[in-house]
């Protein structure tokens, strides 16, 4: 029967094929509509064999699978194409890889061509063989006069297939995967090189890496492509490498160490087929990012697959959807990431690298040279790779921070990596990927020995202010005495900033402001957990305590009013009412979960006398995120009389002071402020990345613009206009474009 309208996206019939692949349709042979083979529910989607007459096939009717999960109906989804290895058809992934409720957890279709064309009139070898014709088509356009007319996988998979399933879905074929097996992963790899930019995540099980090299290659190439092994090059992965000059691309390979095809026993009559070892090195020579895990003890079955394959489908995920969330968590075998970072030339002396200088208040940064000293007892060195602009940088470069101070390096939202670390310091080494927190975080021994008034409450869970460092962050010095910075020119000492001075392509901190995270995890976007989402999301969870079905509203509508409405959708709060003075926030706003807007401009009323009576009464939470002490008095009584709680999370100037009625307070209101959202800095920072690796957070949608850090300046500018959310500086001036 025909697929129906309910499972395609738009009508679709072999006579859009001939116009978009006129020249291989044999006219001769009838016109088949799509037919849908069969049709099973798996996991929380739909699998559909569909049969259509190829064009590019020579018109021989072909079946490729898909598979699409429940949520495609309301979204389009990335695409990941799977492609199976000789003697296989599209059933063999279908049945028995168990893949589907990994392609509904990572929210991807899946599409799964046959290996070769088939049926009446395809040439073939006789006798046949299992490694060469039918079932084993090898992913490429053949040119010999025997199979070019037949044997054209290359264009079915890459021109075709995406076609049709552009047609036939709504799926996103811009943000396509590919892997597959054995010749599949060949096919898969080899695929990805020929076409530069076409497959943003690639993978393989125990794939044929060097077929010119191969037993395999060796038989199938020349009946393929003849005797010219120049040709031959043009579908080897490891000849491919050799030449690439696209964009960055990057291999995760699956590797059985008792796979039979790998055996080096040339008594054997199928020896070293994959060729692993010459993938690696031809990664290393070219610089390509290349995971290649030796699996002890798999072989080459679809055993291998399914215990594999969710990581597999999880590291696509990562690519497609920007929402980074697959790890290796042990790496088994040789990865060109492997290799153990080595003790730094610069350890114990003075760096001279560049610095955004603040010389003065209410005066643009300069670009300087300046020399930053080893860490000393207690401290570590680290390499900034990305930081973010955030409003508390430019509220003290205003001169509106009490303890501003100058000259200084400001900055405080960043990433980077650990150069060099202080006497006693264990907790980090050289090569450590960090996050630098304004909010440190003391030590049990600190805590049990309360090292501060602080930590009888810190302890205990009531607060995240860690009071050990605090003396010294405020005054822009370390605890060890003076400050690490100096102007290369003429040796004026810098002060530092909020403990972090993140607007130096390096900086020194105290080892209670470092939290060390994954090394997976991108350092040009978990730098915004710094500061800025931590805070919006934490001021939800860990202050607010936000419960599920509550009305919620969220004032001002910047980076963390943003994270503050995602956090409230978290939390699934049924009402989330967006405040802000520009209407044309309220689309975004919307992205992130708010479903109700006000523009207090609408109204010639208080605005918390509006939210009031659209409430029936008063919102149960209410967040302030404008750091102006007139809205905060708004969203305190814009909140429910009896339970209603209020959280300041914006940071008002300096001799500004917060007014209400006391009725307001003694008729059950609460006001509460939060900082770094109540997040503890070094212990929890880590979980706010894994957080973002398993797609339950986003950070993505924030950063809006790329700048070079020569360009810092501009991205303030970018800030004041209102024409950005979160600008990340890229320290090493190799913004991408």
């Amino acid at each position: 029967s025909d697929c129906g309208t309910k499972y395609f996206h738009r009508p679709f019939t072999t006579k859009t094929l001939l116009a978009a692949f006129p020249c291989r349709f044999d006219r001769t042979r009838s016109m088949a509509s799509f037919i849908t083979r069969s049709s099973n529910r798996v996991a929380q989607g739909v699998l559909r064999r569909i049969e259509h007459v190829s064009p590019t096939l020579a018109g021989t009717s072909t079946t490729f699978a898909i598979f699409k999960p429940d949520i495609a109906q309301h979204q389009k989804l990335p695409v990941v194409y799977w492609l199976s290895g000789l003697t296989c058809t599209d059933e063999n992934f279908s049945q028995k890889a168990g893949a589907f409720q990994a392609a509904c957890d990572n929210k991807v279709v899946l599409v799964m061509p046959d290996t070769s064309p088939r049926g009446e009139g395809v040439p073939d070898e006789e006798p046949k063989v299992y490694d060469f014709g039918v079932g084993a088509g090898f992913y490429l356009n053949a040119t010999t006069e025997k199979y070019k007319k037949h044997y054209n996988m290359l264009d079915y998979v890459t021109k075709e297939l995406p076609a049709i399933v552009e047609k036939m879905l709504p799926a996103d074929i811009s943000k396509a995967g590919i892997f597959g097996h054995s010749m599949g992963g060949h096919g898969a790899m080899s695929i990805a090189l020929k076409n530069p930019g076409k497959y943003r995540s690639v993978s393989a099980f125990s794939p044929i890496c060097n077929p010119t090299e191969a037993p395999w290659g060796k038989k199938a190439f020349p009946l393929y492509l003849g005797k010219d092994k120049k040709k031959w090059s043009e579908y080897d992965t490891v000849e491919l490498l050799k030449k690439y000059e696209g964009p960055p691309i990057r291999f995760l390979v699956d590797q059985g160490t008792a796979d039979s095809f790998e055996s080096e026993d040339k008594k054997k009559k199928n020896q070293h087929q994959l060729r692993p070892e010459a993938l690696l090195k031809a990664c290393e020579e070219k610089g390509v990012a290349l995971t290649l895990r030796m699996q002890e003890g798999y072989d080459h079955s679809y055993f291998f697959i399914s215990t594999f394959v969710e990581d597999h489908l999880r590291y696509h995920a990562a690519y497609l959807t920007g929402i980074l969330r697959w790890c290796p968590d042990t790496i088994n075998g040789a990865t060109v990431y492997s290799s153990p970072p080595e003790k730094p030339e610069t350890e114990g002396k003075d760096i001279e690298c560049l610095a955004a200088v603040a010389f003065e208040p209410k005066k643009p940064l300069s670009m300087v040279k300046v020399k930053v000293g080893p860490p000393q007892k207690g401290e570590v060195r680290i390499k900034h790779t990305a930081v973010a602009l955030c409003h508390t940088d430019a509220y003290t470069l205003g001169g509106m921070d009490p303890e501003g101070l100058f000259p200084c390096i400001l900055g405080h939202e960043a990433s980077g990596i650990v150069e060099s670390v202080g006497e006693g310091v264990s907790g980090f080494v050289p090569g450590d990927h960090v996050i630098p927190c304004y909010q440190a975080e003391c030590f049990p021994e600190d805590q049990a020995n309360d090292y501060c008034p602080r930590c009888r409450g810190y302890r205990t869970g009531k607060t995240n202010l860690c009071g050990k460092i605090r003396p010294f962050t405020g005054a822009g010095v370390m605890k060890e005495g003076g400050t690490r910075f100096t102007a290369a020119s003429d040796g004026t000492e810098l002060f530092h900033y909020m403990g972090t001075s993140t607007f130096s392509q390096y900086t020194v901190l105290h080892e209670e402001s470092v939290a060390k995270i994954r090394k997976d995890a991108p350092l040009e976007k978990v730098n915004l957990l710094g500061c800025g989402l931590a805070t919006g999301w934490g001021a939800v969870k860990n202050t607010a305590k936000v419960e599920e079905g509550s009305t919620v509203a969220v004032f001002g509508l910047g980076t963390v009013g943003l994270s503050v409405i995602e956090g409230a959708k978290m939390a699934k709060a049924k009402r989330i009412i967006a405040i802000d003075l520009d209407s044309n926030k309220f689309g975004l706003a919307g992205n992130f979960g708010a479903n109700e807007f006000v523009n207090p401009k609408d109204y010639d009323k208080p605005i918390q006398q509006v939210l009031v009576e659209m409430t029936g009464g008063g919102v149960d939470y209410s967040f302030d995120c404008t750091g102006n002490v007139g809205v905060m008095r708004s969203a305190l009584e814009a909140t429910h009389i009896g339970w209603g709680q209020s959280v300041i999370v914006g940071v008002a100037a300096a001799g500004q002071e917060i007014s209400t009625r006391p009725f307001q307070l003694v008729t059950g209101r609460v006001w509460k402020g939060t900082a770094f959202g109540g997040y503890k800095s070094r212990s929890q920072v880590p979980g706010l990345v894994d957080a973002y690796m398993n797609g339950e957070v986003m950070i993505d949608p924030y950063v809006t613009h790329n700048v070079n850090f020569n360009d810092i300046n501009s991205a303030f500018q970018l800030m004041h206009e209102g024409k950005s959310l979160r600008a990340v500086i890229w320290m090493d001036n190799n913004c991408p474009e």
